[in-house]
Order: C-alpha cells, then sequence, then structure tokens
C-alpha cells in the first residue's frame, strides 16, 4: 500500500498525469494555498512513510530523494542509490527504463556490519504524457528474516543434495573402470546414466524452489539435447513440446521416464549401425491431460512384448515412475516403427 501510495503521490505532484485530480484542490494551490498537488507537501509526507521510498531521475542510479526511512539505511539525495543501498541492482533501473515496467526482485539481500538484511525491493517507472519513462520511483519493503532463511536453507539443501548425486555418479564410473566384466560393466554405466539423468533434473528444479512448478517444455528440450549426445548410433532425437507446467517434484520422475523410452528406442528400434530418428513430443490432451509420445520408426518391439508386463529395467523404471505420477503407460507397434504414450493427469 505505501508503494501505491509513493507512485500516486509523485506523479500527481511532479508530472500531473493523474487525469482524476480535484480542480477545486488545483485552485486553492494556485491561490497560495497548500494543496495534494504541491511536491513540497507530498515530499513532507513521503518523508513520514515507513517504508524505505526514494526517486531516481535521468540516467544512472542518482538519488533525487530519499524519504527518512531510506535515508536511515545510508541513501541520500545526490548519492549514488546502487552504492548505498546494494540490494537495489542496477540492472533493475536500467530495465525498468529499457521497458517502461516496472521490476521486482522478492529476495534482494544487503550484507550490513549488522548482519544480512533481505528486501522485496520494488522499481516503477513514472511515464510522462508522451509514455517515455521521466523518472523512478524505488521503495523496498524488509521481508522477515524467517522466510528469507528459509530460503537459503532449502538452497543449501539442494546444494548438498547435487554434490552428493555427483559423487555417487563419479563412484560408479570408478568402478567401472575397474570391472573387467562387460556385462557388469554395461549395467555400471546404464546406472552411472541414471544418477547423472537425476543430477541434471535436480538442477534444473533449483531455480524452481519458489515457484513450485517447472515448464516441461523447456526442461524436454534441454534434456533430448543432452540425451541425443550420449545415445549409442547416429540418431537424432526431435521435440515438439507445448508450454506445459507441471509440479517442482514431477521433474525427476519424469525426466527417468523419458530417459528410459528415448533410450531403449536408441538400442532397439533401428538395426546395427543404422541411424535413425527418434521423435519426442509433449502437449495437452482431452481433459487437460499431459501427453507424452516418444514415437520410432524402427522395426517395432519384439513378438509378443507388452510394455505393462515387460521385466526389462528399463521399462519397470518406466512403469514404476508413470505410476508415481499416477499416469497410464501405452504402446502402439508394427514394423514400420512403435509409439509408447504416457498420458499425466491434469497439473
Amino acid at each position: 500500500m505505501a508503494h501505491i501510495m509513493a507512485v500516486t503521490a509523485y506523479r500527481n505532484a511532479e508530472f500531473g498525469t493523474d487525469p482524476g485530480v480535484d480542480r477545486a484542490a488545483s485552485a486553492d494551490v494556485a491561490a497560495g494555498g497548500v494543496g495534494i498537488d504541491d511536491p513540497a507537501m507530498l515530499r513532507s509526507l513521503l518523508d513520514q512513510t515507513p517504508t524505505p521510498t526514494a526517486l531516481v531521475e535521468g540516467e544512472g542510479d542518482r538519488c533525487a530523494f530519499a524519504n527518512a526511512a531510506f535515508r536511515a539505511l545510508g541513501a541520500v539525495a545526490g548519492t549514488n542509490l546502487t552504492e548505498r543501498f546494494p540490494a537495489l541492482s542496477l540492472s533493475m533501473l536500467i530495465e525498468a527504463r529499457r521497458t517502461g515496467q516496472p521490476q521486482r526482485n522478492r529476495a534482494a539481500s544487503d550484507r550490513t556490519t549488522d548482519g544480512e538484511r533481505f528486501w522485496d525491493v520494488r522499481v516503477t517507472p513514472l511515464l510522462g504524457v508522451n509514455g517515455v519513462v521521466r523518472a523512478l520511483i524505488v521503495t523496498a519493503d524488509e521481508t522477515p528474516e524467517s522466510a528469507a532463511e528459509h530460503d537459503r536453507r532449502l538452497r543449501d539443501v539442494s546444494h548438498r543434495l547435487k554434490n552428493t548425486l555427483q559423487l555417487v555418479s563419479s563412484l560408479l564410473t570408478l568402478q567401472t573402470l575397474s570391472s573387467k566384466d562387460p556385462e557388469v560393466r554395461r549395467a555400471l554405466q546404464s546406472a552411472g546414466g541414471r544418477v547423472g539423468i537425476v543430477t541434471q533434473a535436480h538442477q534444473r528444479t533449483h531455480g524452481a524452489l519458489r515457484a513450485g512448478t517447472v515448464d516441461m517444455a523447456v526442461h524436454l528440450r534441454e534434456l533430448c539435447q543432452e540425451l541425443e549426445a550420449t545415445l549409442p548410433g547416429a540418431h537424432r532425437v526431435k521435440v515438439t513440446a507445448e508450454t506445459t507446467e507441471m509440479p517442482m517434484e514431477s521433474v525427476i520422475p519424469f525426466s527417468l521416464i523419458v530417459s528410459e523410452l528415448v533410450g531403449n528406442a536408441a538400442r532397439h528400434a533401428f538395426p546395427a549401425g543404422v541411424p535413425g530418428d527418434i521423435d519426442v513430443r509433449l502437449g495437452r490432451g482431452e481433459g487437460g491431460r499431459i501427453h507424452l509420445e516418444v514415437v520410432d520408426r524402427g522395426i517395432g518391439l519384439p513378438q509378443g512384448l507388452d510394455v505393462a508386463r515387460a521385466s526389462t529395467l528399463g521399462l519397470k523404471v518406466v512403469r514404476a515412475f508413470v505410476g508415481q505420477l499416477r499416469g497410464r503407460l501405452t504402446a502402439d507397434s508394427s514394423p514400420y516403427g512403435t509409439r509408447v504414450s504416457v498420458d499425466f493427469p491434469p497439473a
């Protein structure tokens, strides 16, 4: 609320852009009284606002006005605001000027002699009648330390988990190199590959800790690009994906499902030494259900193989994670190729 009041007050007083201004009040000001359009009075009122509020005019980050709450933080008129208040980044000011759109950082930090403080920082452009940015209003609300600390702990746990996964992957690699049995080596390589998929998926969820959802279309393209580089044979993986939000906790099982299905197609769908295309598609189906397809133009599934009952490790992994996400797995195969489909409930 203080942020909205500050922006409205400056817009009225400095630029006169409020079409609803009281004409009688304007007349009082013209007659020598003090009204709502008096910049001096508005600055005096804002000086009493408990929310740190500042005005930045022209280019750069030089402060034109800072209220008492901001001055208590060391920001005064005539100084560089980003130097005096490091929680505000120069990039926020630049982007607000460039786009004319408000900018916000809900978790900005400012380290002082008293420790680290966390802020919800807003930069709001004030536009003139011709749409040009005339000035920027900066406000900063201190966020509860408990919330900031909670986010920081989540990030720390996430970082430690990533390090642990990388350690497991390294140990599997060492074990693979020390083994002389080809079957054991293949099994360890397969296990290492799965751990690698989990590590990459976990890394992508790190940035979604606050949002809680991930755009699986972006994730799927990146995942398949990485898979293509490691598949046996010169196979191409083509991705067609619509924007599809899924909960953050779905990313790892979804990634393992895709990895296993694409890997199976690369290893078994094509004659030895013959490259082929693998199509991966993601979108919405009936009732908003999320629909995933992995399609190849290979030789088809072996006679009598039922993906819902097959005992191979890869398909067991697929069925386990499809079940975890409450999905449904089906396959359609012929001598001209195979289509494996997974339908997930709406996110």
